[in-house]
């Protein structure tokens, strides 16, 4: 168990590149966003895992690329571009196994729905068994005006889905979603494989953790109530921080918090 950092934060920075400002920074866990699809493949791929094994870097979980499209993509009316997208994820889960890479990110489909929700399960379990051929966790993400911002469309998930139901909770999607985190960890804290952390306060939603208002301390001893023995990985808009110096500062201040917790 321990703290990461996604390289979201930086975004548009490239991918290595931004890995590359954590391993400098000393940040040993970190979260993949991949950006495009030449990522997958070399000589990017090459280049991120050299990044990787230089700084000694766990890749805790990848989000694919695919995240901007996988309504129309993977859950909508057309079956064949479902199909389509399964290949997709067969090379984005080939690539997670040359960076040793575990878990990974869906966030399904966004308002209008335009399938039934248990095409949506039969659909997921698909591509859940197609990563674990890989050694991959396909793991739902709770996301705003997505599916999975609704906590009984997430509780008829579990029931659908039993052990292939998995969890990656994002504290910052649940506060937009107006479902308090930790009601939301009450919930689903044994499915939960992965945490985006980040803090809140009246004016922003998404700030560096230990800047706001959100009691962490106790999150950590809630989740560790649950069993969680995983890692918690701060994942911020780059307009959620004025400096690479406020981001490290964070994270080296959670990872003392969390330390001292557990």
């Amino acid at each position: 168990m321990g703290v990461g950092i996604s390289t979201a934060c930086h975004y548009p920075l490239e991918t290595e590149k931004s890995l590359s400002k954590l391993g400098k920074a000393d940040v040993k866990i970190a979260e993949i966003f991949f950006n495009s699809r030449s990522e997958l493949e070399p000589p990017l791929l090459n280049e991120i895992n050299a990044v990787k094994d230089f700084y000694g870097i766990n890749i805790n979980s990848v989000h694919p690329y695919l995240t901007f499209g996988e309504s129309y993509l993977v859950f909508s009316e057309y079956y064949r571009r479902f199909l389509d997208s399964v290949e997709d994820f067969k090379k984005i889960f080939e690539a997670m196994n040359k960076l040793d890479s575990k878990i990974c990110v869906i966030h399904g489909e966004k308002t209008p729905f335009r399938i039934e929700e248990d095409e949506y399960f039969e659909r997921f379990a698909l591509i859940s068994e197609e990563a674990k051929k890989f050694g991959v966790i396909l793991t739902q993400e709770n996301v705003v005006n997505f599916r999975s911002s609704s906590v009984d469309f997430l509780k008829r998930m579990r029931s659908a889905l039993g052990e292939k139901f998995k969890l990656t909770f994002d504290i910052k999607q649940s506060v937009r979603s107006k479902i308090d985190p930790f009601d939301f960890a009450a919930a689903f804290g044994k499915d939960i494989v992965s945490i985006h952390i980040s803090d809140h306060n009246s004016k922003s939603d998404c700030i560096p953790p230990l800047s706001g208002i959100f009691d962490f301390e106790e999150f950590f001893r809630t989740m560790r109530g649950f069993g969680y023995d995983k890692n918690y990985i701060i994942e911020l808009y780059r307009s959620g921080f004025d400096s690479e110096e406020e981001l490290i500062s964070s994270y080296k201040k959670v990872a003392r918090l969390l330390g001292a917790v557990s």
